[in-house]
């Protein structure tokens, strides 16, 4: 920093002195420096460039500097106030230099004064620059929950007495209040409404002259617990009734609604009111221009967060279950048996149970799969009567459907033969087949039989475990499609069978062997032709071309007999190129396997 010094020395001789002393008691109005003073030496001035609007700490070093030694900093007719002036030696001094948001911009000159230095001016040391906007350097904490009160700590600079500071979120604004102001450090408490959005919010502070900073996503408000669906109490009513209803559950908010749902339709909950945190009460009312049938349940917070509860209310009267299957259809003494039961009218709520007598057996972890399907788990106990029990599914409203005799209990002892998985294949297959039952035993041997038809044995065994045996088959491929017996003997030579467990299906991939005719004149019409073979299924209608190149040819009306043959009507247009032509013959209408032989028909 260089420092120009005005005067930076005053010398006067003798005849002089009398002219000093009438000129100098104008000018300096009666201050007079001691003679042969020297001006202080001046190393720095830190900081020597500030911004208005704020009072700084200046430290000023050199050499010369006196107790009594005043400071001023002045530019034309603007002066700074100089405050806690400190004399930390003869080489350095402290102050504090109060600089207004409205003092003049620009370079300023420093005034050193005292009793025995004198009066030393130092031209454009010290720089004003305008007031700076502000600067964010950290936001403690940087999160919140919604519906919380903290603490707010902002790190920075440039910060005036009389700013603002606030959250955003598109056009909602979130004021920190009972602020707390220093140059470098704002303190506030920030109250955020239950209904504030999850997600980054935007941190704006702005000076009381306009200037602004923003720390953008600096602030991020966490989404309160969202609420939970207990139930809905009663959840039935009456058609174009009012009913008044209570909502349980957790994490409602004040201002919470509830409605119901189906489809497009939507009910809105009427009056609703958050009593407690778990509970919402309110009226329902279904128009009796709506069917009757379930409806899902809704709540709403007011931060926009939801849960959903479906199937949960019922307008118009209840059905009952009906048409129950049950599969597995038994059970062993002691031991918990998974079972899937299939109907009609299954809601959430519904009960599984067997029933014997007086005695009951209550099914256990029960899923409601869709309306027409349930699963659970059956805890059979040790003591359970053997025999079959029926199998009862009974709705929340009390609403029951029964299958007689659904369900047979064993005891651990018996020989069982549930089963077979798959329960069907193809001719000419190679099949890996689970064998279910209990009690079953290594070494056993597997069949499948039918009347009138050679048994197919399996080709060997494993048992997994006592409830499952591992059989591999191979179907010939000229076995019978038909309904088959599946037998198992026991080394013990003891022998189960499961009547019609298992089917044998038409291979689905076609085998061409022959077409008759195997030729035809351009121009033929309707001429009746039949390819026979294997695996073309029983009165199924196929897809039956003859192919070359881009030119298809195809045979109308193909149908299927007895898997072996098939026969179509072929007509071949005039100028159809003449040569030998592939077969292509496609099952299922064309959606099935497929099957190609070359150069099996000529175009003459």
């Amino acid at each position: 920093m260089n420092f120009n010094l005005i005067p930076s020395k005053f010398h006067f001789s003798a005849r002089y002195w009398c002219l000093f002393c009438i000129v100098g008691g104008i000018l300096l109005a009666g201050y007079n420096p001691v003679s042969g003073a020297e001006a202080p030496d001046i190393t720095s001035l830190s900081p020597d460039t500030v911004h208005a609007g704020f009072s700084h700490l200046v430290t000023l070093t050199g050499q010369g500097f006196s107790e009594d030694m005043t400071i001023r900093f002045a530019k034309d007719d603007s002066v700074l106030n100089v405050t806690d002036v400190k004399n930390l030696s003869d080489t350095s001094v402290t102050f504090r230099v109060i600089v207004p948001a409205d003092a003049n911009p620009g370079l300023y000159q420093m005034i050193l004064q005292s009793p025995s230095l004198g009066e030393h001016r130092y031209n454009q040391v010290f720089h004003v620059q305008p007031p700076a906007a502000p600067e964010i350097v950290n936001i403690s904490p940087s999160s919140a929950m919604a519906g919380s009160s903290v603490p707010l700590q902002i790190t920075g600079r440039y910060f005036r007495s009389g700013c603002t500071v606030h959250i955003n979120q598109d056009t909602r604004q979130i004021p920190l209040t009972n602020l707390s102001v220093r140059y470098d450090q704002i303190s506030g408490e920030l109250i955020l409404p239950t209904d504030a959005r999850p997600g980054s919010w935007n941190l704006s502070i702005t000076n009381a002259d306009g200037q602004e900073a923003v720390r953008s996503e600096g602030f991020t408000v966490i989404a309160l617990p969202k609420p939970q669906i207990l139930a809905i109490t009663p959840d039935q009513g009456d058609m174009d009734v009012p009913v008044q209803v209570a909502v349980t559950g957790s994490n409602f908010l004040k201002g919470a609604t509830f409605s119901l749902s189906r489809n497009d339709l939507i009910v809105q909950g009427i009056d609703p009111v958050v009593d407690s945190p778990g509970r919402i009460i309110g009226t329902v009312k279904v128009p009796a221009r709506y069917h009757e049938g379930l409806w899902d349940l809704t709540v709403t917070n007011p931060d926009g967060q939801s849960a959903r509860k479906t199937n949960a209310y019922l307008s118009g009267e209840p059905y009952a279950p009906f048409n129950l299957q049950i599969t597995p259809v038994w059970g062993i003494q002691g031991t918990d048996r998974q079972v899937t039961i299939r109907g009609m009218s299954f809601l959430e709520g519904d009960r599984v149970t067997l029933q014997r007598g007086e005695k009951t057996i209550s099914a256990k972890n029960i899923t409601i799969v869709s309306p027409t399907q349930i699963t659970c788990t059956i805890p059979i106990p040790e003591n359970a009567e053997q025999g079959v029990w029926d199998v009862v599914v009974t709705s929340r409203y009390n609403k029951s459907d029964i299958l007689k005799g659904g369900f047979s209990i064993y005891t651990k002892t018996s020989l069982l033969l549930s089963g077979i998985e798959p329960a069907a294949g193809e001719q000419g297959q190679y099949l890996t087949a689970t064998i279910g039952g209990n009690n079953l035993a290594n070494g056993s041997s597997v069949m499948l039989t039918a009347s009138g038809e050679d048994q197919i044995q399996s080709e060997s065994t494993a048992l997994v475990r006592p409830d499952e045996l591992k059989a591999w088959f191979h179907i010939p491929s000229d076995a019978m499609p038909d309904l088959y017996d599946l037998t198992v003997i026991f080394p013990s030579g003891q022998k189960l069978v499961k009547t019609g467990a298992f089917r044998i299906l038409y291979n689905n991939t076609p085998v061409i062997e022959s077409i008759e005719p195997d030729r035809a004149q351009v121009g033929t019409e309707d001429l009746k032709i039949t390819v026979t073979g294997k695996n073309f299924g029983d009165g199924e209608y196929l897809n039956l071309n003859l192919t070359h190149n881009a030119t298809t040819i195809p045979v109308s009306g193909a149908v299927s007999y007895k898997g072996t043959r098939i026969t179509g009507y072929l007509t071949i247009p005039n100028g159809t190129w003449a040569g030998w032509y592939d077969l292509d013959v496609t099952r299922d209408a064309g959606r099935g396997r497929s099957a190609t032989k070359s150069e099996m028909f000529r175009v003459l």
